[in-house]
């Protein structure tokens, strides 16, 4: 009787790891669709739709038109997304969970409270360039370090042991992590700066001559600056799925396909004159690049290096 009540305790406590693990992936998800939201609201003008924040025009709920119902419901799913959070936390205690994901759980809560006061200065500010490129930001780390914490939580539930890659594998990762967050706070700038259309010939810009890089100065070359860097990430992002081994190679793709169908919806939304169906694909797709990179990282530095001695542990007696 007594094994049998320890296997179904071990058997619930099972069941609990993956429906947290589960929870993680579906916020995982929610979060996504809010960055999307979130673009849409500012595309359909309603950034300052509530401008006195957290109120609206001084009401807790204000008759609601186009602008205030996607104003409020960014807000709605916002905070959804924060009870979930705050629920995911509790199970992850609950589960004893290791402590590398309970402070994975707690660097996300960090990066959501900055979240939600970027949120507020946003409205404040009346949509600084500084505002909406740093919300942007965080809104996707946090979004990416959920998605390490339910990776974390399915390897640990999965005891899945990725396979060896070498060690220079590490310097196109590494890049991919410099130039994913510049590129997603460049993009933030140029849509707070309206500067989409400064330059609507691709690749050039509206100069006499047809110059590709006319100056780096002003919202013209925020904008050549923000191609530029789109251009290189989308080039790292090729070679390193070229290159990609083991393991590695799965996310390494997804980051390949994500940064080329960036690019290409970047091109659409200069040529087309910034359509709101592309502009939202064109957010969706920089939160799948800034996803996969994180993917990619977190199967990068898990897997072991190829060739690398294990040195054993303990004292080896030589009597």
């Amino acid at each position: 009787m007594r094994l049998r009540g320890c296997l179904m305790c071990a058997a619930e406590r099972g069941d609990e790891a993956t429906r947290t693990e589960r929870g993680a992936f579906a916020l995982v998800a929610a979060t996504a669709a809010l960055l999307v939201v979130g673009a849409s609201v500012r595309v359909n003008g309603a950034g300052l739709a509530c401008p006195d924040w957290p109120l609206c025009f001084g009401e807790v709920v204000p008759p609601l038109d186009v602008k205030v119902g996607f104003e409020w419901g960014h807000r709605v799913l916002a905070g959804g997304i924060s009870l979930g959070f705050l629920g995911l936390g509790a199970a992850l205690w609950r589960t004893a969970a290791p402590r590398s994901i309970r402070a994975l759980w707690g660097l996300a809560a960090v990066v959501l409270g900055v979240q939600v006061v970027l949120g507020g200065l946003t409205v404040w500010h009346l949509l600084a360039e500084w505002t909406v490129a740093s919300h942007l930001l965080t809104g996707n780390t946090f979004c990416a370090l959920l998605l390490l914490l339910a990776l974390s939580l399915r390897a640990h539930h999965t005891r899945a042991v990725p396979s060896a890659v070498p060690s220079w594998l590490r310097v196109p990762g590494v890049a991919l992590l410099v130039l994913a967050p510049l590129q997603l706070f460049l993009g933030g700038w140029v849509a707070g700066a309206n500067a989409g259309l400064v330059c609507g010939a691709v690749p050039g810009c509206y100069t006499p001559d047809g110059a590709w890089f006319p100056t780096f100065s002003g919202v013209v070359g925020l904008q050549v600056t923000h191609r530029l860097v789109g251009l290189l990430l989308w080039a790292t992002a090729v070679g390193f799925a070229v290159v990609a081994r083991g393991s590695v190679r799965r996310p390494a793709t997804a980051v390949a396909v994500a940064a080329t169908a960036q690019v290409g919806l970047g091109v659409l939304n200069v040529l087309w004159r910034l359509p709101v169906e592309i502009t939202l694909l064109h957010t969706a797709g920089a939160a799948a690049v800034y996803l996969s990179t994180a993917w990619a990282q977190w199967t990068l530095w898990r897997s072991p290096v190829l060739g690398a001695v294990v040195r054993p542990s303990g004292v080896v007696s030589t009597a």
